[in-house]
């Protein structure tokens, strides 16, 4: 029962924070299983724990729902331009900047708060797939922290509230298999694009770990008039 009441309340809290889990997703066949089950390039032998790399149940850091890892200092050079619609934040915010934790290259891949198990402290001297140690990144995983030729985030979407004549409204911000906008404290709905808008982290359904497809540019018309 208690194992039982622990997940339950594990899950509660991550869902309720705004990063739900849907029925449909499966981290476990990603390329963010970075386990030895993974069925990726990139991983490590030292554990089977799929989750560990993102989230631990006790002694987590409050940058997302449960994180287990160490946040990137930057800094960054962010996106600008004369045509934005919204004033950008002048560094990463909430889940984009987990996400970077990752992918801006600054931080180890195992460079987390918990070990697996019941043990605490940062884990060290892992055993990864290729030569023993974490491999370069793929091309289109390594972001660095030069962001000016990205996407933006940390901004406000013009259409959050309201059809304009360039956004689409989003209507519902926070609905399954569709663009997400994100509130930069809680990750709760709200008008924010970060990089969890257009990515799914725990699934991999739409390669690579879209919210939907992005066929004749779908993804892309989901927010933007063209």
């Amino acid at each position: 029962m208690k194992i039982i009441l622990t997940t339950g309340l594990f899950l509660s809290l991550v869902m309720g924070a705004g990063y739900a889990l849907y029925a449909g997703d499966n981290v476990a066949n990603t390329k963010h299983n970075l386990s030895a089950s993974g069925t990726g390039s990139y991983k490590t032998v030292s554990t089977t724990e799929i989750c560990i790399f993102c989230h631990t149940p006790h002694g987590g850091s409050t940058t997302a729902p449960l994180w287990n890892r160490i946040n990137p200092a930057g800094p960054y050079n962010m996106y600008n331009s004369p045509t934005l619609d919204s004033p950008i934040a002048w560094s990463p915010q909430g889940i984009s900047l987990v996400c970077l934790s990752c992918h801006d290259g600054t931080v180890a891949f195992d460079a987390l708060l918990n070990k697996p198990g019941s043990g605490g402290g940062s884990p060290s001297g892992w055993e990864w797939q290729i030569n023993n140690h974490i491999p370069a990144y793929p091309p289109g995983s390594y972001i660095g922290t030069d962001l000016s030729d990205d996407h933006p985030i940390s901004i406000d979407y013009p259409g959050a509230d309201q059809e304009t004549n360039d956004f689409r409204w989003a209507k519902d911000p926070y609905a399954a298999n569709t663009i997400r906008l994100f509130n930069v404290s809680t990750g709760a709905p709200a008008n924010q694009v970060e990089c969890a808008s257009c990515h799914n982290p725990h699934d991999g359904t739409y390669p690579p770990l879209l919210r939907a497809s992005n066929s004749n540019s779908e993804l892309c018309l989901a927010c933007h008039k063209k």
